[in-house]
């Protein structure tokens, strides 16, 4: 399994078979200059409908795009918009298997609308099972009781969590989600692209550390190998 991170929630994963990007965010993401045309994803992972995770979902829209999962609300206005029909509607509390893995959609607590403002559906998070590894995807949230649930129902090797605090949790209650979720590591994501999300990352990685949670603290645009 290779991870790369594009900065903010924006990543991709190459598993043994299949590309999967999540929460496409290329454009007016600072941490990255990598354009959408430079990546050739098999699936695209849409965690809620905020500008800042769904922005540049358009780009690989499209008759011969990849498969977009997202709630019913986000799937059926990219079929709408964008006129593409590759699309696998996925609400919280549902699986899919797919010839490379599963995915289940869970809770995330947060708002989401689409940049117009109207409705974007309920926003998840994602865990992937695939290459005999979890991963848990948790989007932009709050600590949440059921995270324990996660843990109980899945060995987690790998959790993405926001760090960046103010619209989503901060470093204390990623912690908290590792400890309910009993994840192997932790990658910190959803900091310092906004003046009210700054952090310093490097705190942030020790804390998680300190807190007994191996941190894989990834700069925008590297990739981590597992």
């Amino acid at each position: 399994m290779e991870l790369t991170y594009f900065g903010h929630s924006t990543f991709q994963i190459e598993t043994e078979s299949t590309t999967l990007l999540f929460d496409p965010f290329f454009e007016d993401n600072p941490h990255t200059e990598t354009t959408p045309d430079a990546l050739a994803p098999d699936v695209v992972l849409v965690s809620h409908a905020h500008f800042d995770h769904y922005a540049d979902v358009e780009a690989f829209a499209g008759p011969d795009g990849p498969l977009v999962i997202s709630n019913f609300e986000i799937i059926s206005r990219v079929g709408e918009d964008y006129d593409h029909e590759n699309v696998q509607p996925l609400n919280e509390g549902g699986t899919v298997d797919f010839e490379w893995g599963a995915v289940e959609a869970v809770h995330a607590r947060h708002t989401s609308s689409f940049p117009d403002g109207s409705y974007g559906g309920v926003p998840e998070g994602f865990v992937l099972e695939f290459d005999e590894r979890t991963v848990y995807y948790a989007g932009d949230t709050a600590p949440f009781a059921e995270m324990e649930w996660i843990g109980d129902l899945y060995d987690v090797d790998l959790m993405l969590a926001p760090v960046g605090d103010v619209v989503t949790m901060g470093v204390d209650g990623t912690i908290h989600a590792a400890d309910m979720t009993d994840a192997d590591a932790v990658v910190p994501i959803h900091y310092n692209t906004f003046p009210f999300i700054q952090v310093d990352i490097e705190e942030v990685a020790e804390s998680i550390e300190d807190a007994g949670v191996t941190c894989h603290q990834l700069d925008p645009n590297s990739t981590l190998s597992l």
